[in-house]
């Protein structure tokens, strides 16, 4: 049972959503069999024990005492247990959506017929509307939702005189051409990292049209618009200039989510700009990562991705922000993903001091680092491989590639990082192995790996190798 779905899905319950559950499970209106309800109360204790307390026997000696084990009724029970998990998400969802739960009371009350309540209920609905501070696209799409009952209730009510048509189509043109440019810039971001060749009909025809509207005033459609056309032009700087102004006034009116989502296409672009060497773009990158951390966009349920905080690191060395970055590690250490919190934090902290240099809190940092991710384990080994050399630690250098190349060859999935990484450890043990003093053996190495397309630290390999001899053998 432990890999069941039904187990899946207790694992991801919070300690609040095991108490509002609970109710649910024990409301007749949900729930009549008292099977269902014992099997939820053994989860409750058996999930985080022992993998034997999810065996299917155990868990039926629970729900049916002193009763001969039955697959089938087992399966049956969890059937039924899900079912209310499932019910409890969908709950949870509408429940939070509370325009979206209004807007549910309202067509029901228009197709019972109830018109007193129906015309009380579609008001509030509509002052709800007005106060509510976003104006993204989901405003417009229960904007639209509400004319759209508006007009059939008028509709059935009256077969003459002026009817919401015109506010109905204003507000369904403006979800749908925000909507379009919103997911059009996700296609343009998503075409950056696959080979994938996305099409969306009737772009074209979108932008020629919100081009000559007034439509693109709305803030919505304003903001991406301004992002479509820089990210899709991004030669053309004034784009991106338009979209951080629009940014810096509208962002308020969008919730965090999607605020969030804004900020990374910004975001998106400076990298795009950098990677073809226009690195003023560093600036822009970081103070669009600053302002997002300070108006708590970039977070997450409170929680900061270990990526933006590695990303953010980095902007700031750049810049050589030292003070901010360090301040930076130490301010949002506690909202890192808290399973992985200490070890995000020391491999950050080591990349700050490998930076500055200062090799030996770098190092010893990097001894205390256990990541889980590949990437970030890749790049310690890389940073320990630097500092070992530049401290002439040889034996622990020559240690070091050994267990790296066996690192590297228990990975799976690692693409063309494997090749880099690779022919960085075959280059720095030619590299040991030089002959002091042999200057056509350097430059013939340094060719070599000026050559190549695939090799981690190539900057640094070519500095080494260019720089002043030194007897670097063992």
């Amino acid at each position: 049972m432990h890999k069941s779905t039904l187990v899946q899905a207790f694992r991801s319950l919070s300690k609040k959503d095991i108490r509002e559950l609970r109710k649910l499970v024990r409301s007749p209106y949900f729930n009549q069999r008292e099977d269902v309800i014992r099997l939820f109360d053994y989860l409750v204790e058996a999930i985080g024990q022992e993998e034997e307390a999810l065996h299917r026997e155990r868990a039926y000696a629970f729900v049916f005492p002193g009763q001969p084990y039955d697959d089938a009724w087992m399966k049956l029970v969890m059937h039924f247990l899900l079912n209310n998990i499932r019910q409890y998400f969908a709950l949870q969802e509408v429940e939070a959506d509370d325009a979206g739960l209004q807007l549910h009371l309202v067509r029901a009350l228009r197709r019972r017929g109830l018109d007193k309540l129906f015309e009380k209920e579609i008001k509030n609905l509509e002052q709800q509307q007005e106060q509510q501070p976003y104006r993204n696209v989901g405003y417009y799409y229960h904007n639209y939702q509400l004319q759209l009952e508006r007009y059939e209730y008028d509709h059935r009510q009256r077969r003459s005189g002026r009817m919401n048509l015109q506010e109905l189509a204003e507000e369904l043109t403006i979800f749908y051409l925000a909507d379009i440019l919103r997911h059009s810039c996700t296609v343009l971001t998503a075409r950056n990292i696959s080979q994938e060749d996305y099409q969306l009909e009737l772009l074209e025809e979108v932008l020629r049209y919100v081009e000559r509207s007034p439509v693109r005033q709305s803030p919505a459609v304003a903001i991406y618009h301004q992002a479509y056309k820089a990210l899709s032009e991004p030669e053309e700087e004034a784009y991106f200039s338009n979209l951080r102004a629009l940014i810096e006034q509208h962002w308020q009116q969008f919730p965090p989510e999607e605020a969030k989502d804004i900020y990374l296409l910004a975001i998106n672009y400076c990298i795009q700009r950098l990677n073809k060497g226009h690195r003023q773009y560093i600036q822009q990158a970081f103070e669009l990562y600053r302002k997002g951390l300070e108006r708590g966009v970039l977070l997450e349920e409170g929680a900061l991705s270990k990526f933006t905080y590695n990303n953010v690191l980095m902007l700031a060395i750049a810049l050589q922000e030292w003070a901010w970055a360090e301040n930076f590690l130490e301010k949002y250490k506690a909202h890192l993903p808290e399973r992985e919190r200490e070890n995000i934090y020391r491999y950050n902290l080591a990349v700050y001091f490998f930076r500055k240099p200062d090799y030996g809190q770098a190092m010893q940092l990097l001894q205390q680092v256990n990541l889980e991710d590949v990437l970030y384990s890749l790049n310690a080994r890389s940073m320990l491989l630097r500092i070992y050399f530049e401290l002439e630690e040889f034996d622990a250098l020559e240690s070091l590639l050994d267990s790296f190349r066996t690192f590297i060859a228990r990975q799976k999935g690692l693409g063309y990082h494997k090749e880099n990484y690779l022919n960085l450890i075959a280059v720095v043990r030619q590299m040991l192995r030089l002959p002091p003093g042999e200057r056509k053996a350097r430059e013939k190495l340094q060719r070599k790996v000026d050559g190549m397309a695939a090799i981690a630290e190539k900057a640094w390999l070519l500095e080494k190798l260019g720089g002043v001899e030194g007897n670097v053998g063992m």
